[in-house]
C-alpha cells in the first residue's frame, strides 16, 4: 500500500474485511499515522481541535499491518509476477500486488523554496509550522482563494492578523461557511494572473 493517509488506510481495511489475511504493507512518506486534512486549514489552525482528534485509527484498531513511515516510494519494478517497490533510503518491498493511494501533491509558489514565513499546507506538520506563525499575529498573504485558502484566510482573521487573499477569480470562494467574516470588513482580495497558493492548494 503506497499511500497512508486516509485512501491507504480505507484500502486497507477494505482488503481485511474482504478476508485477505496475508501481509500487508503500509508506506507513507510522512513520519505521522493516518490522520484527518481537512480540519487542518481551520480547527486545527484554530486551535480547535488537538493533534490526536485528527487521528484516524481506532484505539482497539489493529490491521496487522507493517508501517513504514517516513519513507518515500520512487520506483516500481516488475519481473513477471514478481513486483518491488523501491523507497528513497534504499530499501526494497516485494509484493504480489500494489496499491497506489498516495493522493494529491502540494503545488508550491516558484522561488519561495527555503524562504521564512513561506508555508504550503497539506501536512500537519505543515499546519504546526503555519499555526506557530499565526500566533504571533501580523499580517497574512494568502495565494489562493480556493476552499482552503479560504479557510486558512477566515481563520487568520478571526485570530486577529491582517489578511489579504490573491486569487486568479474574480471572487474567492462561494462557500459562506469558510468566510466567517461576513457582515463584516472582509480580508482584501486581489486578482493575479497565477492562481496556486503558497498556503493551500494542490495539483494531481
Amino acid at each position: 500500500m503506497v499511500g497512508a493517509s486516509l485512501a491507504g488506510l480505507s484500502a486497507a481495511r477494505s482488503l481485511r474485511k474482504r478476508g485477505y489475511d496475508g501481509r500487508l504493507v503500509v508506506i507513507g512518506d510522512e513520519p505521522h499515522r493516518p490522520y484527518d486534512r481537512p480540519p487542518l486549514s481551520k480547527e486545527f489552525l484554530a486551535g480547535a481541535v488537538a493533534e490526536a482528534d485528527l487521528m484516524l485509527e481506532a484505539d482497539d484498531e489493529d490491521l496487522g499491518a507493517e508501517w513504514l513511515l517516513g519513507a518515500r516510494a520512487v520506483g516500481l519494478q516488475a519481473d513477471g509476477v514478481e513486483r518491488a517497490l523501491l523507497l528513497d533510503d534504499g530499501r526494497e518491498v516485494r509484493a504480489d500486488g500494489v496499491v497506489v493511494a498516495t493522493g494529491a501533491a502540494a503545488r508550491n509558489l516558484p522561488g519561495t523554496e527555503g524562504l521564512a514565513g513561506v508555508h504550503t499546507l497539506r501536512t500537519l506538520d505543515d499546519a504546526r509550522a503555519l499555526r506557530d506563525e499565526l500566533a504571533l499575529g501580523g499580517r497574512l498573504v494568502v495565494i489562493g482563494g480556493g476552499f482552503i485558502g479560504a479557510e486558512v484566510a477566515s481563520t487568520a482573521y478571526a485570530l486577529g492578523l491582517d489578511v489579504t487573499v490573491i486569487e486568479a477569480a474574480p471572487t474567492p470562494s462561494p462557500d459562506p461557511s469558510a468566510r466567517p467574516w461576513a457582515g463584516s470588513s472582509p480580508p482584501s482580495t486581489r486578482p493575479t494572473a497565477y492562481g496556486c497558493c503558497a498556503a493551500s492548494g494542490s495539483k494531481g
